[in-house]
């Protein structure tokens, strides 16, 4: 039982480690990244952006303004009339978590407790 609660430990920590890799830290990489890269490639090489852009906290300041709300409202977009609905639709229907509490639900409405009980009692990690 000791190992069992090693292995979840050590799972959980994997978990957290590739949440704050991912999400935290090789985001931020990659957005710096992506900004220096347009300033490199794009602002150096072509000379009316050069001159309108004549230093990069210039640009970085720009950048934020257009970009942050530009991406926030693409994502929102995404979210609530993209793909999105899509895809936690096809993913709940696929899950047997969901699919038994959908059907737990209509058992507790129909009054039939003693099968809810027995249905989730898989899920209850005991």
């Amino acid at each position: 039982m000791k190992s069992l609660h090693r292995k979840l430990r050590l799972l959980r920590y994997w978990t957290y480690f590739r949440s704050g890799h991912s999400v935290c830290l090789i985001f931020t990489i990659s957005f710096l990244n992506f900004i220096v890269i347009q300033w490199r490639l794009l602002i150096e090489e072509i000379e009316p952006l050069k001159a309108l852009f004549q230093h990069f906290y210039m640009f970085i300041i720009i950048f934020f303004v257009t970009y942050i709300p530009l991406a926030t409202m693409i994502g929102w977009l995404y979210y609530k009339r993209g793909v999105v609905p899509v895809d936690q639709t096809v993913a709940a229907k696929a899950s047997p978590w969901i699919q038994d509490l959908a059907k737990a639900i209509l058992l507790l409405v129909e009054g039939k407790n003693e099968e809810v009980i027995e249905l989730m009692k898989k899920w209850a990690g005991k």
